[in-house]
């Protein structure tokens, strides 16, 4: 995370995972990052970050890099979180935020 705060990014998960569950992945995992709950995909959907598969609707795993003007500066999707985090990185340190 010291990587990403150096240039200038702040990360937060979004799941539609209840609040009470991303607490105890948090606490079991020791993830750094802050995380919202979104049970109504609401956010994600605005990002389009959900997909429909027959009657579900599924969150993608997506990445944004949000400007501090809200604008989507970059984004990226991956089933692989590990892919997501190594293009996003790859990518602020050509345009760090700071």
């Amino acid at each position: 995370m010291a990587d990403f705060h150096k240039l200038g990014a702040e990360v937060v998960g979004i799941s539609p995972d209840d609040i009470k569950v991303l607490a105890a992945f948090q606490s079991q995992s020791r993830a750094p990052q802050r995380f919202v709950s979104d049970p109504d995909k609401s956010i994600a959907k605005a990002y389009g970050a959900v997909i429909g598969v027959g009657k579900m609707a599924l969150d993608k795993r997506m990445t944004f890099v949000i400007a501090r003007d809200g604008t989507v500066r970059y984004s990226v999707f991956d089933w692989s979180p590990l892919t997501n985090v190594s293009k996003v990185h790859e990518w602020l340190k050509e345009h760090p935020q700071t």
